[in-house]
């Protein structure tokens, strides 16, 4: 921040009153101080007299008044800018008087036209004593200065939004501030209706009936009624247009911020957010949408860390609330895969080596698992467990899951070739797949759930993972997963073999050598 930009935030509130009560004096001067009534030279010399003292007056008291208000505001900046620590709850005090400044100045306004109402009446009823003229100079004073309030309260606003509120309130959240007054959409039509149309109906109207009034000519009276009806329709005419736009553009500019943020939502994109400037309706629905993107940033990226464990389909479907994730009783395929001799591997290489060449490992056995729509359940160590058919069901899970294994072995020789490369020693793995019924369930406690398997079936795969070692071969299959593969794929029978939990022989066969994957 530069000493201009710190002398603009901490003036701009000042500047804009001033230029809009310059506005409301203009008009003063054009319809009350126009000779449209008689009055004696004593009177007009009083009254610029009386001019001289109190219009200077009437700009410097809100100035001083302004400055002493806008002291947390002025401290928090010269902090801001000397990067200096903030004193205890001045940030909060700051932006409390920041938003209800508009409010105080506008009181403050209306308190010094009405003054100015009462102080030139009584000067004419004293020095000319004409009750037209005392009467017109309060209403004309009266109701110009509650347009020119009117519309000081809407260049506050467009002054707070465009230059005061981004540095204060760059995360938005204006409608959290305690202690603010806020003005709501349909008051700020009301105060447009007020000042566009009512106010300067009953000034032109006011003009022709003291105007009426005069002891003069008929064709003078006229002629006084046109020059006062042309010159209010003039001056109001260009307070109406002045007013619309800051109306329009307090409203449409944040409006436009919200569509803006919308279509890039539309478009899948949650990374902008809306420029809050109000604390109104619009101010509430900015920072609503706002709070609605961080969710869907928040769940973007659950979404996409969640699709580095589960293929994509099976993501989509849990996120969408599709899958029952309470319990159920699926048939499925189960898939074991271990790395064999890792210990000694893990006691000849330093930690960090090992744990590169196990991420290594894992990483193109899940691409594998998961582009035959697997699940990976879980690592364990040196082990990775799969399941096919859950919570997804497919048909064809038993010939996905043998179509993976395969997989496994070629990216298995990929990995072998690259260890090869840097000096390092081989991986050797075993697989078990067998296929039958699990219940399939979110397991664990109300902090920490997981989606596992329960059952015999899951036990016996990893079973014949395990007699990988005892017949020197890589993939066993059960006889009940063999029984879904047809022909698809040559294997040959193993020996029956009793494997613990089993009371009897459960037949077994092995994957021939050199067969190659092929896609569902």
């Amino acid at each position: 921040m530069t000493r201009i930009e710190l002398f603009r935030l901490k003036n701009a509130m000042i500047i804009a009153n001033a230029v809009s009560n310059l506005v409301g004096v203009f008009v003063v001067l054009l319809l009350v101080h126009r000779p449209m009534f008689p009055s004696t030279p004593e009177s007009w010399i009083v009254s610029k007299t009386v001019s001289s003292i109190f219009v200077p007056l009437a700009f410097l008291i809100p100035v001083l008044v302004s400055v002493v208000y806008e002291r947390p505001i002025r401290r928090y900046l010269d902090l801001r800018y000397r990067q200096e620590p903030e004193a205890e709850n001045l940030s909060g005090e700051a932006r409390r008087k920041l938003l209800n400044e508009p409010f105080f100045l506008i009181v403050l306004d209306i308190s010094i036209w009405f003054a100015s109402a009462l102080i030139y009446s009584a000067v004419f009823w004293i020095w000319d004593g004409d009750l037209n003229r005392v009467a017109s100079t309060f209403f004309t004073n009266f109701y110009t200065g509650l347009i020119t309030t009117v519309v000081a309260f809407f260049v506050f606003e467009f002054v707070v939004q465009r230059r005061v509120v981004p540095f204060f309130f760059p995360e938005g959240g204006l409608y959290e501030v305690p202690g603010t007054r806020r003005i709501r959409i349909p008051t700020r039509l009301a105060a447009m209706l007020l000042a566009c149309n009512l106010v300067p109906l009953i000034a032109i109207l006011g003009a022709v009936f003291f105007t009426s009034h005069l002891s003069r000519d008929p064709d003078i009276l006229l002629r006084q009624i046109q020059s006062s009806m042309v010159v209010n329709g003039m001056v109001f005419m260009s307070v109406g247009v002045w007013v619309t736009f800051l109306v329009s553009s307090n409203l449409t500019r944040s409006l436009q911020e919200i569509i803006r943020v919308l279509r890039s939502v539309r478009n899948g994109e949650f990374d902008r957010k809306v420029r809050v400037t109000t604390n109104d309706e619009v101010g509430y629905a900015g920072d609503v949408i706002n709070e609605m993107n961080r969710g869907l940033q928040e769940r973007e990226f659950i979404r996409e860390t969640f699709g580095k464990y589960v293929a994509s389909e099976v993501r989509d479907e849990i996120l969408a609330g599709r899958v029952p994730l309470d319990g159920e009783v699926k048939h499925v395929t189960v898939l074991f895969a271990d790395l064999r001799n890792f210990t000694p591997m893990a006691e000849a290489h330093p930690p960090k080596e090992v744990v590169r060449i196990i991420n290594s490992y894992f990483k193109e056995m899940a691409e594998a698992i998961q582009n035959h729509h697997g699940l990976v359940l879980q690592f364990v160590g040196d082990e990775i467990m799969a399941v096919f058919g859950a919570p997804l069901y497919r048909g064809d899970h038993p010939v996905l899951a043998v179509q993976a294994s395969l997989a496994m072995q070629q990216r298995l020789g990929s990995v072998n070739e690259i260890l090869k490369e840097r000096g390092l020693d081989p991986l050797a793995h075993g697989i078990g797949i067998h296929t039958g019924e699990v219940l399939a369930a979110n397991i664990g406690s109300p902090e920490r759930l997981s989606y596992a398997l329960v059952g015999d079936t899951v036990n016996l795969a990893s079973r014949l993972q395990e007699l990988n070692k005892e017949f020197g071969t890589e993939i066993i299959l059960s006889g009940a997963t063999r029984a879904h593969l047809g022909d698809r794929f040559p294997v040959f029978p193993l020996p029956p073999t009793r494997v613990k939990g089993k009371s009897h022989a459960v037949d077994i066969y092995s994957l021939s050598p050199g067969v190659s994957s092929q896609q569902p």
